[in-house]
């Protein structure tokens, strides 16, 4: 991939107690993706531990994050992106984790770019998924998210997976909002609403490569995001706001 290709992508990769894993997980994307550096923005999300000296050890742009949940994460990434003046054509978000695979990256970046789409999403489903890289009630979750999308929609989409790029001129459209787990939802959801284009291509899921998962490392917390998904995308819903 050539750089010229590249430089116009920034990648946000948040990051939230995930000291024991994220120097092997970003030294792989770094080896494995054609990015440089100088195209990732690691949020750390009012991390416990190391996780944000690891990230400034290894050079990379590390922005803090003291409000817990994903969304803000992204959220105060695309304000540094906004207040810095740059004007990227794609932003592509990443787990920290090390289960996406890096050389998906580069699949992402080559379809958006040929394709001319406004949101191309890794399916996991689609993909390899590594034995208990997903639990069942992420499985069921998934497919009953998908489920309603195509009652709703009429779209058939396999997965709402976390790796997924989108023009920054769209997602600027979307106005995201979710400061939580409803961030992939909301935005697969206004997607849809705003009549932007949506691909979905296959990526593989690997165990993540250490810790325990955020939204499915106990039965407690997967129920709670399973809650806030179901309860995002019918609010969207109901209070659609889309624009033609």
């Amino acid at each position: 991939m050539s750089i010229e290709k590249v430089n116009n992508v920034f990648c946000i990769i948040p990051a939230r107690d995930e000291e024991e894993g994220i120097e092997r997980a970003l030294t792989g994307i770094i080896s494995g993706s054609g990015l440089q550096k100088s195209n990732f923005i690691i949020v750390n999300n009012a991390s416990k531990d190391n996780t944000a000296n690891i990230v400034k050890r290894m050079g990379f742009l590390c922005l803090n994050c003291p409000e817990i949940g994903y969304g803000n994460a992204c959220l105060l990434a695309l304000d540094w992106i906004k207040n810095s003046g740059v004007n990227p054509d794609y932003i592509l978000f990443c787990d920290a984790d090390g289960s996406d695979d890096p050389s998906d990256i580069q699949k992402l970046i080559q379809v958006i770019q040929e394709s001319g789409d406004d949101l191309v999403i890794g399916s996991r489903t689609l993909g390899e998924i590594e034995k208990g890289a997903l639990s069942p009630i992420q499985i069921f979750g998934n497919a009953l998210t998908c489920f309603l999308i195509r009652i709703f929609f009429r779209r058939k989409f396999t997965d709402m997976g976390p790796l997924r790029i989108i023009r920054y001129s769209s997602i600027l459209r979307l106005q995201m909002e979710d400061p939580t787990w409803g961030w992939n939802i909301e935005m697969h959801v206004k997607a849809l609403q705003f009549g932007l284009a949506i691909r979905e291509i296959s990526v593989n899921y690997r165990k993540r490569f250490a810790g325990v998962s955020k939204i499915s490392g106990t039965l407690s917390m997967s129920i709670r995001v399973g809650i806030k998904i179901l309860y995002t995308f019918f609010r969207l819903i109901l209070f659609r706001v889309y624009q033609k």
